[in-house]
């Protein structure tokens, strides 16, 4: 009774959202969207949580309207009326100047994101060192940072600590490796390459 009484008070402030309810395995369960200072460490365990794992891990929620898409792990959305850059976690994508592979990066991102309004969720790193929103996007039922590396526009990041979806990108890199799709093709030039300037 005192959680409800708590949370409709937030809802009436408008600090707080409900909102429903695609889980990152497509589940149709009830979340909550925190609409905090990005700036700020924040969690959120809904009461059916103790009973319920996957939903206490799931943390909390951002939601989001992608303004643009600058690569293939990078875009600009406004969030609760900011403008925020974010990065989809876990993952390395091929950069611009690596052609043609940068660029049909980015276009594939564009397709699945552009101007739609997305759903966030975030490990426990919020930010990463340059300041961007680090985490994993849906589209709909759509999980952004899965269908990059199933269509081999992305890979999994050697630079950033293991994240709570590896599993499942991993087993999407070796698929996307087995049929040589995009940063897995026979073309793709090593990490130590020169790349051109991009344009």
């Amino acid at each position: 009774m005192r959680f409800s009484a708590s949370l409709s008070a937030l809802l009436l402030t408008g600090c707080i959202g409900a909102s429903g309810q695609v889980t990152p395995q497509g589940a149709d369960e009830s979340t909550v969207v925190l609409a905090v200072p990005l700036d700020r460490p924040y969690s959120f365990v809904s009461p059916q949580a103790k009973d319920n794992p996957r939903l206490a891990a799931a943390g909390a929620f951002l939601r989001g309207q992608v303004v643009s898409v600058q690569d293939g792990q990078t875009f600009t959305a406004i969030i609760n009326e900011r403008t925020e850059t974010v990065r989809l976690i876990g993952l390395d994508a091929p950069p611009l100047g690596r052609v043609p592979w940068g660029g049909q990066a980015r276009d594939v991102l564009k397709a699945l994101i552009a101007g739609r309004s997305v759903r966030l969720e975030t490990e426990a790193t919020l930010r990463d060192g340059e300041h961007g929103i680090l985490a994993y996007v849906y589209a709909g039922d759509l999980f952004v940072n899965l269908e990059m590396v199933r269509q081999g526009m992305a890979q999994l990041s050697k630079t950033v600590p293991p994240t709570s979806r590896d599993k499942i990108f991993r087993a999407a890199e070796e698929q996307a490796r087995k049929e040589g799709l995009g940063v897995w093709g026979p073309d793709y030039p090593p990490d130590d390459a020169t790349i051109d300037t991009p344009k």
